[in-house]
């Protein structure tokens, strides 16, 4: 795996994001910058080749048995109970989550996602991609890169990231469900729209959007701002989807509180090479 070049691993034809300074890649880096803005999410599809792909959802496959297993409830914002709300208040309701995580000091460094994820030339691409000057990969030790694995009845119940944009690839699709679904609009960098939220609670569907992602597609979204859940897995096949995580200020990690959630802990079982 260690000498797999890297227009093995990136459909570069395609994204030719080895020299941003390109008109190919400036022409790029507009229309994703311009869909993210406009939806809050960007789909790439086939940003890794197919080969690849197979190979890591078979990493995946090979260290899954490991992964620690997430049963758990939380209100959508992913923070302690308010008693201080109303008992009906939409910041403290209940949404199920249940999924196996892998976090990255359980992956090989020779591992093909930390390969990617170390890669400098895709880091600049997301960063400008997503608006920022300053982009750095994310220095968490156990989150840095993380392997979400979802068998028959598994979800991802609706929720607003921690961090402000998540990137995340599809390595491996369920037969059935295993939708990633968003609603724009419910909140903003200073405002909270708790009608609405606590409608898309309640079952409506009306603002719903779902992405077909596909295995080898990288999707791009506003996490922290873009309420979005994971819809329910069904049939034999794995779910792998790997998320990738980076920072606008070097140094960034989770806090204690995310860690224990996701992973069953909150120091790494190794430090990150």
């Amino acid at each position: 795996m260690e000498s797999l070049p890297i227009d093995r691993i990136i459909d570069l034809d395609t994204y030719p994001i080895t020299d941003l300074e390109s008109t190919e890649a400036k022409a790029l880096i507009a229309r994703a910058a311009e869909r993210y803005a406009r939806e809050g999410a960007c789909l790439l599809p086939g940003f890794l080749r197919p080969g690849t792909v197979a190979l890591m959802a078979a990493e995946a496959d090979a260290v899954s048995s490991d992964a620690f297993r997430c049963d758990d409830q939380h209100n959508p914002y992913l923070e302690p109970d308010n008693p201080d709300l109303g008992d009906d208040h939409p910041r403290r309701r209940a949404e199920a989550t249940k999924l196996d995580v892998l976090g990255c000091d359980q992956l090989s460094s020779q591992n093909l996602l930390m390969r990617l994820h170390a890669w400098q030339p895709l880091c600049d691409f997301l960063g400008r991609v997503l608006g920022y000057d300053s982009f750095h990969r994310f220095e968490d030790p156990v989150g840095a890169v993380t392997i979400n694995v979802m068998n028959d009845g598994d979800g991802h119940g609706w929720h607003f990231d921690e961090a402000q944009f998540t990137i995340s690839v599809m390595l491996q699709a369920p037969d059935s469900g295993g939708h990633f679904e968003y609603v724009p609009g419910l909140r903003g960098d200073d405002f909270d729209d708790y009608d609405g939220l606590a409608r898309v609670l309640d079952g409506d569907r009306s603002g719903v959007t779902t992405i077909p992602i596909t295995p080898g597609a990288m999707l791009l979204f506003g996490g922290r701002n873009l309420l979005h859940r994971v819809s329910r897995v069904e049939g034999g096949t794995t779910r792998h989807v790997s998320v990738l995580c980076y920072r606008d200020r070097p140094g960034m990690t989770n806090s204690p509180e995310v860690r224990q959630l996701f992973y069953g802990r909150t120091e790494p079982l190794r430090q990150l090479a």
